[in-house]
């Protein structure tokens, strides 16, 4: 399984959009790896997950073929994650021919709410498909559970376990706070050979706890490992990192790295096998 990550900043971007704190003039200044787009992952070139409002940049960027993508696969209903209106433009208004097949845009029941409700599903070529929490559905050749995300308590967020035909698989766990119950519970049974994991607060403890801290993306690999999910040299890569952490690439990679960790950046390219 090829994953690329595709956007790796929380919703505002680094720089932040609106935002020129010291982390940001300093990401601008050394550019490369310190500049994130909003967060996205391609599995295989065929399996997307998030739609946001970045995701022509992403195209142009990493020269990506959106037609050979079989499914899209939404976290939650927040605009950084699923920019929704964005979809309309597979349909027949925007392409010279016109789409025959429905692609599968699968999410939870506020992502097929919002599909439903702000795109014409009789002119636009897709097909709305929910997922609820602990439910593991088939999706273009994919196993797919749901993982419950302690995130927002307004919607219905998920993590994604995702297994190929290899028996490959990996977590997504991005936007999460720290797991609970519930969350374990849904891991019960499951083997993971690589986790994606958010790490939006950076060295930040505490405050708002939608979000996960270095701190707390070490704790999760060693309960992970603790409770036989995932192997001890089972590969770590963090995303969705914000400026207010305070810390570019190099401080967080500096931080991560003694844990075994890996901090993501936009265009990284991880391979997972069984």
């Amino acid at each position: 399984m090829k994953i690329t990550l595709l956007g790796t900043a929380a919703a505002e971007g680094w720089p932040g959009l609106f935002c020129r704190c010291a982390a940001c003039k300093r990401a601008i200044e050394l550019g490369g790896r310190n500049i994130r787009t909003r967060s996205s992952a391609l599995v295989d070139d065929r399996l997307l997950i998030d739609f946001p409002p970045d995701t022509y940049l992403h195209v142009l960027q990493h020269h990506l073929d959106l037609t050979a993508v079989q499914a899209v696969l939404i976290t939650h209903a927040h605009d950084d994650h699923f920019c929704v209106t964005e979809l309309q433009y597979r349909g027949p208004y925007f392409v010279v021919d016109a789409w025959k097949d429905k692609l599968p845009i699968v999410g939870p029941i506020d992502v097929v709410c919002a599909l439903k409700g702000q795109v014409d599903l009789q002119l636009a070529p897709l097909e709305p498909q929910c997922i609820a929490p602990g439910e593991t559905t088939a999706l273009g050749g994919y196993r797919i559970t749901g993982i419950p995300a302690p995130h927002d308590p307004a919607l219905t967020c998920l993590n994604y376990v995702i297994a190929d035909p290899s028996g490959a698989s990996v977590l997504y766990a991005t936007d999460t706070g720290v797991w609970g119950e519930a969350q374990w519970r849904a891991m019960e049974g499951i083997d993971i050979d690589a986790l994606i994991v958010e790490c939006t607060k950076g060295p930040i403890e505490g405050g708002y706890n939608g979000h996960l801290s270095v701190g707390d993306v070490k704790r999760m690999r060693a309960e992970l490992i603790r409770r036989g999910n995932m192997a001890v040299d089972a590969q770590v890569v963090t995303t969705h990192h914000s400026h207010n952490g305070g810390m570019v690439h190099d401080d967080l990679q500096a931080l991560l790295e003694p844990a075994g960790i890996v901090a993501g950046y936009d265009g990284l390219q991880i391979e997972v096998s069984r």
